[in-house]
């Protein structure tokens, strides 16, 4: 590894103590033996909903038949000797340094840092991997029956029904989204075709020869060259999102030359499984909108778990997991919400989809960290806003942090106006630690339409509460963004302010304000609220409302 990287960033060893007691109790150290290790959690039981859909990437299910091609498309596959997740062998990844703080954040590099340009990596050679002879008269006699679409030809045992029996197009149907997120021409793909197993009883396929007695140990699906195995389900979302996802990582190997570290292959993989398969129309890469939509799936449920249970997962954590970290269920929780902060977000989207170009490199891990080493405060900060609020709909877009250039109180006040359907807004104001402020609000805006629009003043609404306080009600923060953070951000703990309040902030920084509303929720505000802030100088109580 280049000096200047080692001295720049160094060798993660875990997590700072203070954090993982009050944020990630639990962490992964270091890099193991990689070794050949299963892909895919059990179904997880799923919690409360919210709404609307993120960005996603979507297709047209294409029809039986397929336009001639004459040049046979690149195989390639992962090593045997290498897991579902694991990278090639090699030096350990060298994260970003920790920052001894609660928050697990880091000081910004120096200026003029250089950062190496993408390029696009080289498929690895040609491999269909090892070929599984298959009888077919044999299969059929064993009670295994054949499904076939243009890319996907399923093995299963499971009983014929409009669900089971639509996987393999479902499967077809979501070659082409994949195509467009890499980037790779739908021509280069017509000929590809992987083979899947879907057990009901694995003795039956072990039996029929299709279940190798040398693949490793694998809680529901497993992946290997152009062979992919997935256990049925008991819900038909969560059957297609095990396909699916074994899927993902045969196509990045075949046309990426590889599928990265733990944490982006497993990430990548669930991010791109998770899917809406309506009417021959599939969109993958979506947020769901309720638990209804992705039944078994749990993704989102395993991170609010895990987050009352105080193991959050900070980047740095999730990004040193090891190969064998997926045999665990947890995992692809967290990697699954890494991947899609990162690609739904507004400032991190384009960087992070520029990774796939590097997959071929060794060091993926450290080429991330290197894209996001100048706002990776920022990153981490919007990060703990992300998964305390994380809820199904989660809005992104509208829930990334407004940031303004900072000036201190001009002595006659401000007056600052708040987008209801945005999440935390700069006021752009400093605040200093000691003084009282008195912050002022007025407006009328909306904060939900069902059968009548939900009209809220900045004192909120009771009919319905959130986070423990009225909906709609005006909350601020301060935050002193010059500062790596030393704990969990003001941004994830907002402090009332309604239509009044006198505050004396106990630590100096920028006012941020927003109203009190779900990040799933924002779609449906309109309007914005004005608010006053001045210098206070009468008898009032601080921290007191008016």
């Amino acid at each position: 590894m280049h000096p200047i990287l080692l001295s720049r960033f160094g060798l993660a060893v875990g997590v700072a103590a203070r954090f993982a007691a009050r944020f990630s109790r639990s962490f992964v150290v270091g890099w193991g033996l990689l070794v050949l290790v299963g892909c895919d959690g059990p179904p997880v039981t799923d919690a409360v909903s919210s709404t609307p859909p993120a960005a996603t990437v979507e297709a047209t299910a294409p029809s039986a038949s397929k336009p001639e091609r004459s040049q046979e498309p690149q195989r390639s596959e992962r090593s045997p000797s290498r897991s579902a997740g694991s990278e090639p062998a090699g030096d350990p990844v060298a994260p970003l340094p920790e920052h001894r703080s609660l928050a697990d954040l880091l000081d910004q590099p120096d200026d003029g840092y250089p950062v190496p340009p993408v390029v696009p990596s080289r498929p690895s050679p040609a491999s269909r991997g090892p070929e599984i002879a298959i009888d077919d008269g044999k299969v059929a006699a064993a009670g295994i029956r054949k499904l076939t679409s243009q890319h996907l030809k399923l093995y299963t045992d499971v009983p014929a029904s409009s669900a089971v029996d639509d996987v393999p197009a479902a499967f077809t149907a979501a070659v082409e989204p994949w195509c467009s997120y890499f980037g790779i021409d739908p021509l280069h793909v017509i000929d590809w075709q992987m083979i899947g197993f879907l057990m009901q009883d694995r003795l039956r396929f072990e039996a029929a020869g299709l279940l190798p007695a040398d693949l490793p140990p694998f809680l529901n699906g497993y992946q290997q060259g152009m062979y992919l195995w997935a256990d049925e389900q008991a819900d038909d979302y969560y059957r297609r999102h095990l396909v699916l996802h074994e899927g993902v990582h045969g196509f990045m190997s075949q046309f990426l030359g590889g599928i990265g570290p733990p944490w982006y292959a497993e990430g990548m993989a669930e991010h791109l499984a998770t899917h809406r398969w309506q009417d021959g129309q599939m969109q993958v890469a979506i947020m769901p909108r309720d638990r209804g939509e992705t039944p078994g799936w749990g993704r989102i449920r395993i991170v609010q778990d895990q987050l009352r249970a105080g193991q959050g997962m900070m980047p740095i954590s999730i990004m040193n997991y090891g190969p064998q970290a997926h045999l665990q269920n947890e995992p692809y929780g967290w990697s699954w919400a890494f991947a899609a902060f990162l690609d739904g977000h507004p400032d991190y989207r384009e960087r992070f989809r520029s990774l796939h170009h590097r997959i071929g490199e060794t060091d993926l891990t450290l080429a991330c960290q290197q894209l996001f080493a100048a706002d990776w405060i920022d990153l981490n900060e919007q990060w703990q806003i992300f998964v305390v609020d994380l809820d199904y709909g989660y809005d992104l877009q509208r829930a990334a942090v407004v940031r303004r250039p900072v000036q201190p109180l001009p002595v006659d006040g401000a007056t600052v106006s708040i987008d209801a359907s945005r999440g935390w807004q700069s006021t752009g104001i400093w605040l200093d630690a000691g003084s009282t402020y008195h912050l002022r609000a007025t407006g009328r805006y909306q904060v939900a339409q069902t059968s009548d629009i939900w009209w809220c003043e900045p004192g909120g609404i009771t009919i319905k509460y959130h986070q423990g306080q009225p909906l709609g009600l005006l909350v601020g923060a301060v935050r002193d963004e010059s500062q790596p953070l030393t704990e969990l951000s003001p941004l994830t703990r907002p402090e009332p302010v309604g239509l009044s309040r006198i505050w004396t902030p106990t630590s100096s920084g920028t006012l941020f304000l927003k109203i009190n509303e779900s990040a799933a929720d924002l779609a449906d505000n309109h309007g914005s609220l004005t608010v006053r802030i001045s210098i206070q100088d009468d008898a009032l109580s601080p921290d007191a409302p008016e």
